[in-house]
């Protein structure tokens, strides 16, 4: 991204310094902020005075639930705010800022051009992404196994730090030999190329919006099989271009009656790909963006003091939950509601915990905030 940025004509300033910041803020017309909840990303926001400008907030997050919240004051900061869903416009964010946008996230369909079949022995059931408990179904290995067809293979791209235990996972669960955690790859392509469904269960409480990889699948005409977490519901319609389950039976039952059903793949499949070039389409998007910044310029310049200023690490990621802060907001105060608030957080799902934006993540960047760490402790002796 560097090099292409340099090609560009773009400047990039890397690891900048909050007077770097500033500077570069003086002399911008709209600043535009690729947001979810990054400790390093709300501790410059708090700290740079960025001046009388226009901001518009491009949100990364689904924004609804911990840890990555779009909050009340996040709409206030803002002068435009662009979610990539339209789930998101039930954030508070989107209820306190004064112009909301939706546009999808921006794919690069181009390394897409050369796509094409790869052939391969029976049927094999497709992941590309995060591989992470953080992203994925807790129980993904589990559904595998139960599909019926025993000729049928899965194949996971990606990385995350969750490859190992998956794979031993499958193997435990009688898999070996027919699921596989190849690793990264920039070349998606080839990879889609060798799936024939593309299987992408995400865990309950993902903060995943217009997912690229789910447009890439749809892009090159792969039906989908999702749960409607996250703002995956807002792609996939159900029979129409993939199929939308709501527990494990179903998507078992989705993934079985793909593999059975040739006709039914290329009909969800064809469609998939004609919506996904019409929705997904990058110059399309583009457009859309540059209207975005047309109204951000119309609006007049204004100063606004800085994001969740002076705070520690614990209260930081107090602020950024907002509302949904919960009992973390509890366990910053002393008193009996502590003890219990502490209790739910030593409960704390796998991506509050470890996932962007959670307490592991923040812990790393304030190692020396003694609530982060004993909310760290908490979760580990749980």
């Amino acid at each position: 991204m560097y090099l292409a940025a340099r090609r560009l004509g773009v400047g990039l300033l890397v690891q900048p310094s909050i007077d770097a910041i500033e500077k570069a803020a003086a002399d911008a017309d709209v600043i535009v902020i690729h947001y979810w909840n990054h400790p390093l990303l709300l501790s410059a926001l708090g700290r740079a005075d960025l001046g009388s400008t226009r901001i518009v907030v491009w949100s990364k997050v689904l924004g609804l639930h911990r840890p990555q919240v779009l909050t009340a004051e996040i709409g206030d900061f803002a002068d435009v705010l662009v979610v990539t869903t339209e789930r998101s416009r039930q954030s508070e964010a989107a209820t306190t800022c004064g112009i909301v946008h939706t546009v999808p996230g921006i794919a690069d369909m181009g390394r897409l051009e050369n796509w094409r079949p790869v052939p391969h022995d029976g049927i094999h059931v497709g992941y590309l992404g995060l591989v992470s408990p953080v992203k994925m179904h807790p129980r993904f290995a589990e559904m595998c196994a139960r599909v019926s067809d025993r000729s049928v293979s899965f194949v996971i791209v990606g990385s995350g730090g969750g490859e190992q235990q998956l794979h031993a996972r499958a193997v435990d669960l009688g898999l070996d030999g027919r699921f596989a955690c190849t690793g990264y790859t920039d070349d998606v392509s080839s990879a889609l190329g060798t799936f024939d469904i593309f299987g992408y269960p995400l865990s309950i409480d993902t903060y995943a919006t217009s997912e690229k990889a789910l447009q890439e699948a749809m892009w090159v005409g792969i039906p989908p099989v999702v749960f409607p977490h996250g703002g995956l519901v807002d792609l996939v319609e159900d029979d129409v271009t993939g199929i939308v389950v709501n527990d494990e039976d179903g998507y078992v039952a989705a993934i079985d009656m793909l593999v059975g059903d040739r006709s039914l793949r290329r009909r969800l499949g064809d469609e998939a790909r004609r919506m996904a070039r019409s929705r997904f389409d990058p110059y399309t998007l583009a457009a859309n963006w540059a209207n975005v910044i047309a109204v951000a310029l119309a609006q007049p310049a204004r100063s606004r003091s800085p994001l969740y200023a002076n705070k520690t690490g614990a209260e930081l990621f107090v602020a950024a939950n907002g509302i949904e802060a919960g009992p973390f907001a509890q366990s910053v105060e002393s008193g009996a509601q502590r003890l219990h608030a502490d209790v739910e957080i030593a409960s704390s799902s796998p991506l509050v915990i470890g996932g962007d934006g959670g307490i592991a993540h923040y812990r790393n960047v304030w190692p020396e905030d003694p609530v982060l760490d004993r909310w760290v402790r908490l979760v580990a002796n749980s």
